[in-house]
């Protein structure tokens, strides 16, 4: 019978006689302000995984504790039990100071379990670690795949867990420190269904002055081939093909390659992974670029959290946005934030102008030919509502009532008018939002400028295009650049 999700893992029982090794280890945590449990959870080569219980005393001397220990609302925590006199010399001296300092190096990363404290006794050295009651992920795999039709796990919760596993790999790496061995038994989960990256045993500090790497470590299932072949190797590379294991593992319900020989296992390598039909393309593309047998050409961690496998729920965003008309694309209208109304003012005004009556068989718009936040043209009658949508392509917008200017020309004359002149909804509304326009000032147009075939505003000469602030202001913008149609005006003469 499974155990329910978020209770503590099976423990093993473990003999507490008075004159017990265990005995000797509950003493020394009490000293310390832990309470140690009878259970073993995990054990290792030279280590056992015991749950404890932290004091209160413990909590007021340990903020780190105490902080997260509250979040989680309980004590309990891991205690990791090294025998340092069973263990050998290189082991205590060289990767049990690595292990520790690499889970110091990522703290505070919710995807990374969590040490609280470390402590001496004799001939041992204690580990108080986070508590991760869920398991590990080769448990949850082969647990779901008992229900299922193929084994492995569906590709949701797979992409769910293999994205906090990659940015767990990534905060490692950010940090300096490559894992080297990264397998499913190594994943926690805790009581939310969250991971939990632990066993830095074999972790290693690299640096761009560490050059590569020599050290034989991990499990063959999940090496690296240049590893199998006894090569030189760049830590960070090599937890990239472990990766790409531990996804096919997740997937598949199965190991890519199984040979307990190292040389057997690169000729599986070379030939590459087979895949079961309910494997998405996607997925399978992303897997076999992390199973490169060239080391420069696996994926990095920033390919891999932008590929298309790993991003669908956002792909998906984007095409409901666009589709309900919130995004820019096709078949929906851009969205542009409109400026709410401003209060209309009570006091009189110069009369408007009235409009020409429109053609035969149209319909009256608005009176400004230039939408406004208060004012929008009116549809011609009998025409429906809504821009005409045809299928797969733009928003048409409907015919525009002929008698009148364009909305180009319109706004032209508009701006070329006096400012006591212009409308209201021409004012600017934030300072230095028209003052890099000069603006032309046809109330008092040159002799030059005065020709009968031409527009206002049009005039020929440097009086046409003189600067708004007098002659020793810097170079102008001219109007020109809003009519696209027209061309620029003739060089102003020089004096």
């Amino acid at each position: 019978m499974d155990p329910a999700p978020g209770a503590i893992p099976a423990a093993v029982a473990v003999p507490a006689g008075p004159g017990s090794a265990f005995a000797a280890q509950a003493r020394e945590s009490r000293q310390h302000g832990y309470l140690l449990c009878p259970r073993q959870i995990g054990a290792g080569a030279f280590s056992r995984v015991y749950l404890g219980q932290a004091t209160a005393q413990k909590l007021r001397q340990n903020p780190r504790l105490a902080a997260d220990l509250r979040a989680k609302r309980h004590r309990l925590v891991a205690i990791k039990v090294v025998s340092t006199a069973a263990a050998p010399a290189g082991y205590a001296q060289k990767f049990l100071p690595r292990e520790i300092a690499s889970l110091n190096a990522t703290y505070k990363h919710v995807n990374v379990v969590q040490l609280y404290e470390t402590y001496r006794g004799h001939q041992r050295t204690y580990l108080v670690l986070e508590l991760a009651p869920g398991g590990d992920l080769l448990e949850h795999v082969n647990a779901a795949s008992r229900g299922r039709r193929h084994p492995g796990l569906e590709e949701e919760e797979a992409r769910r867990l293999f994205r906090q596993i990659v940015g767990a790999v990534a905060h490692c790496h950010c940090v300096g420190v490559v894992h080297r061995d990264l397998k499913c038994e190594n994943i926690l989960l805790d009581e939310r269904g969250f991971v939990k990256l632990t066993d830095f045993g074999f972790a290693s500090c690299c640096s761009p002055r560490s050059g590569l790497m020599s050290t034989f470590c991990g499990s063959v299932a999940y090496t690296a081939p240049e590893i199998l072949l006894s090569k030189k190797y760049n830590g960070e590379l090599a937890d990239l093909w472990s990766l790409g294991v531990i996804l096919y593992a997740m997937v598949a319900g199965r190991l890519p390659f199984r040979e307990r020989q190292p040389h057997e296992m690169v000729h599986m390598m070379k030939r590459g992974p087979s895949f079961q039909p309910a494997v998405s393309a996607e997925c399978r593309d992303l897997i076999r670029g992390l199973l490169q047998l060239r080391p420069g050409a696996r994926l990095g961690l920033q390919q891999v959290a932008a590929h298309s496998w790993m991003l669908p729920s956002t792909v998906a965003f984007i095409s409901q946005a666009r589709s309900a008309g919130q995004l820019p694309g096709l078949g929906a209208a851009p969205c542009s934030p409109r400026r709410p109304a401003r209060p209309r003012s009570t006091a009189p005004g110069p009369p408007a102008r009235a409009a020409p009556p429109p053609a035969a068989g149209q319909s009256r718009s608005s009176p400004s030919a230039l939408p406004g936040p208060r004012s929008s043209p009116a549809p011609a009658e009998g025409a429906a509502r809504g821009p005409r949508v045809p299928p797969g392509g733009h928003a048409v917008p409907p015919p525009r009532p002929t008698g009148r200017p364009a909305p180009r020309r319109r706004l032209f004359r508009l701006l070329s008018a006096r400012p006591d002149k212009r409308p209201a909804w021409l004012a600017p509304r934030r300072p230095g939002l028209l003052s890099g326009l000069c603006l032309f000032q046809p109330s008092k147009p040159p002799a030059s400028a005065s020709g009968s075939g031409q527009r206002r505003g049009e005039g020929k000469g440097a009086a046409a295009a003189a600067p708004c602030g007098g002659a020793s202001s810097g170079p102008t913008v001219s109007l020109w650049a809003l009519s696209a149609r027209r061309k620029p005006p003739p060089a102003p003469a020089v004096n």
